[in-house]
């Protein structure tokens, strides 16, 4: 192939992957690839904040122009070289992330590593993952972090929290840092707020053989929270749906709960967002009066979470100013199925079958397919058809 040095390539791959990020996002998996050499392309997807699947269309494109080739990894060509050179004015593949803490500012101390352990062999025995409610647990190592990191931030001792919605187990990562580092518990009150009965049980159940205290509250946050729970707490920590309407409620229900006249802080987990997303995502937690006190990207690893990448940010906010109005029932779309325009298409990694979800007598997740098996074949490795839907 001869030399690449057009430019509008990048737009080509963008439009032809149904990029949302444009020729910048074709340009930074360009980056990364040319600074790690020889990469996994789940690593890639998480070095640019792209969903697996929409990285996957990506890399195809750029196979498909020459740019890229896979040989024991994914790695440029000669060609993407030169271009990612004389294009994209690359020179350097230094890495600057620190080793220890991987640039998410915060490390699990050596005498609390086998907590992580710990809590992993418990949630071995949680509840399944609800997808219909946005489930996606993230890592116990990163329940774990998430605790230490507010504990270090002063959101923990002697202070009143409430968890909104809990898959990610953070309550009894709490639970047991307090355990460990006191022999009691660090909060004065600990409570986890969810729709989801079979969670809640499953954490009123660790705590009691981990003997710590937790209160559990099934409650749908659609709803507005119930009255013991408005202003009672210093600090929330949520982890919402990840669409802009799951960001408004869940902030929204958690200025219900902080204290008036009190500066409540707020730990939200959310996806690693475009950046005019970012931007609309950072104006509604100004107009509910938060103000960002830090960004910590790449902060969060999930499993099973492919539609993220696996990775995801933490927002450190804190309230200046008490909401203005009352956020009252919510009857609008909230979780991401509910905002996809387009059909959700899955391909059998065996026998190349096309099934679209919720068609034809297909189940409406892919977890239940991969349960029920390929209608063709039977088989169970799917992929999602290249392309964001």
């Amino acid at each position: 192939m001869n030399d690449i040095q057009d430019a509008s390539l990048l737009e080509t791959v963008a439009r032809a992957a149904r990029l949302r990020e444009g020729p910048p996002g074709v340009a930074a998996v360009i980056r990364s690839v040319y600074r790690r050499g020889s990469s996994r392309l789940r690593e890639v997807a998480q070095d640019v904040h792209l969903p697996l699947p929409v990285a996957t269309a990506v890399r195809r494109e750029l196979e498909k122009a020459g740019l890229l080739e896979r040989k024991q990894g994914l790695s440029l060509t000669p060609s993407g070289r030169r271009f990612a050179e004389l294009n994209l004015g690359l020179r350097t593949d230094v890495d600057v992330v620190c080793e220890t803490c991987h640039g998410r500012g915060i490390v699990v101390p050596p005498a609390l590593t086998e907590l992580t352990d710990h809590l992993t062999s418990i949630v071995a025995n949680a509840p399944a993952v609800d997808v219909t409610l946005d489930q996606a647990p993230c890592t116990p190592e990163t329940s774990i972090m998430r605790a230490l990191l507010m504990l270090e931030t002063g959101a923990l001792e002697g202070r009143r929290v409430l968890v909104l919605g809990d898959d990610d187990s953070v309550s009894i990562a709490i639970g047991l840092i307090g355990k460990s580092l006191q022999g009691t518990d660090l909060t004065r009150r600990l409570a986890v707020v969810d729709a989801d009965a079979r969670r809640l049980s499953f954490i009123s159940d660790v705590a009691r053989d981990e003997r710590f205290a937790v209160d559990v509250v099934h409650h749908d946050l659609r709803e507005p929270l119930p009255e013991h729970l408005r202003g009672n707490f210093d600090v929330v920590e949520t982890d919402p749906p990840y669409t802009l309407a799951g960001a408004r409620l869940f902030l929204a229900r958690g200025a219900e709960a902080l204290m008036p006249a009190v500066s409540g802080q707020v730990f939200f987990s959310f996806a690693e967002w475009s950046g005019e997303q970012l931007h609309e995502l950072q104006q509604l937690s100004l107009e509910l009066g938060f103000a960002i006190r830090r960004i910590r990207s790449g902060f969060n690893r999930y499993v099973g979470a492919t539609v993220l990448g696996n990775v995801g940010q933490l927002f450190e906010l804190v309230q200046v100013v008490p909401p203005s109005k009352e956020m009252l029932t919510w009857d609008a779309a909230l979780y991401t199925a509910q905002f996809r325009s387009g059909p959700r298409v899955y391909v059998c990694a065996s026998c190349n079958a096309e099934l679209t979800l919720g068609e034809d007598g297909t189940p409406s997740t892919i977890e239940a397919l991969k349960a029920a098996g390929c209608p063709e074949c039977t088989g169970r490795v799917f992929r999602r058809r290249a392309g964001r839907t």
